[in-house]
């Protein structure tokens, strides 16, 4: 039990503590008897190895009833943990020993809140000038998710933006090890790959275009894999921010993101598993998510002679590129157009089923 309260000290909550003087002496009653003491004088806290020379409470109690109290499994259960003193020392020691309820930030060469989630909270928009397409899809530049991004493209062509496009499949992208070596002193990742200089510029795009079919609900292999890789440009501190665990980036601003997807299936919640697990991305990247096109059964877009009844659904995909420069948004009824199928469930499933061969 006392390597555990060796640990105590760390968790000691600064602003409750400010003008305390407590010594919390305990001893475990287990087959060893065992002594220690915390003792909180002028904003610290220093763990004691044996019994103090006073204190203002005194502990006494089997090691696995006071790991119960700790761990808040158990309520206070005054016939097995027994009190010497003000008991009312008791009460305030979860309070004192509280940690950073806020999560303050204690580096300064990192960044809580970026630029661009800034521009969202206070409800700005700058218009994106340089946009990185990041195409998630092993079939690069063929299939309906290639169809999707080269209309949405047109609508960036249009509003002039600098528009680069990498194809994941074309990437030397070696999966992450886990080894957090890039959370050490050299804060550099140890694959020296093309994801890694990738990764490294993702803060230099004002707009990221995350362009991606669904697979297995959620991202292709190869995609997960880059975002994986994408801890390297976070710092390991734990902050509070929205009520949530996160890391603070290394960098000022991030790209906001826009996502296209694509799924065979025709129903619109297919894609609820992927969007979401993007959104939690960006929050932990400091990406700021700002729209979706979102595209199903869009293997008709690859038939032929039926294309040209898509006129319409392409159009608003350039046109939703367009606003997202613009405006840092895509009207409902642009997402509408693009998301309304042509064709009923029954007439999908006889082209489709007519077409593939069991």
């Amino acid at each position: 039990m006392k390597d555990v309260l060796k640990v105590w000290p760390l968790l000691l909550n600064k602003k409750e503590i400010k003008d305390v003087k407590e010594t919390y002496c305990f001893n475990f009653t287990d087959s060893k008897e065992e002594s220690c003491a915390l003792e909180i004088n002028n904003g610290i806290c220093q763990f004691i190895d044996g019994k103090p020379k006073e204190f203002t409470i005194k502990v006494t109690t089997e090691t696995k009833e006071w790991i119960a109290y700790l761990s808040k499994q158990k309520e206070f259960d005054e016939g097995k943990i027994i009190i010497e003193g003000d008991d009312k020392k008791l009460e305030k020691f979860q309070r004192y020993f509280s940690g950073q309820p806020e999560g303050h930030q204690t580096t300064n060469d990192s960044y809580a809140l970026t630029e661009n989630e800034k521009e969202i909270l206070e409800g700005r928009w700058t218009r994106p000038k340089k946009v990185l397409i990041l195409n998630g899809s092993p079939r690069k530049d063929k299939g309906a998710t290639a169809i999707i991004y080269s209309q949405f493209k047109q609508g960036l062509d249009e509003s002039n933006c600098e528009v680069d496009v990498v194809h994941v499949a074309d990437l030397e992208n070696k999966t992450c090890k886990g080894c957090f070596t890039c959370w050490g002193k050299t804060k550099t990742c140890v694959h020296k790959d093309d994801t890694n200089e990738l990764i490294l510029k993702f803060h230099t795009y004002d707009l990221l275009i995350l362009a991606t079919p669904v697979y297995a609900d959620g991202l292709p292999g190869a995609l997960k894999n880059v975002f994986d890789r994408t801890i390297t440009i976070l710092d390991p501190e734990f902050l509070n921010k929205d009520d949530h665990c996160r890391h603070p980036t290394r960098y000022p601003r991030m790209p906001h993101l826009v996502l296209l997807s694509t799924i065979g299936f025709t129903e619109m919640d297919n894609f609820h598993p992927m969007v979401e697990h993007v959104q939690k991305i960006c929050k932990n990247m400091h990406l700021t998510y700002v729209g979706e096109v979102l595209h199903p059964t869009a293997w008709m877009l690859s038939i032929p002679s039926i294309r040209p009844l898509y006129k319409n659904t392409l159009e608003a995909i350039k046109q939703a590129g367009i606003e997202i420069i613009q405006n840092g948004k895509i009207p409902k009824e642009i997402q509408k157009q693009i998301e309304t199928p042509i064709f009923t469930r029954g007439q999908i499933l006889a082209i489709y089923n007519s077409a593939v061969e069991f």
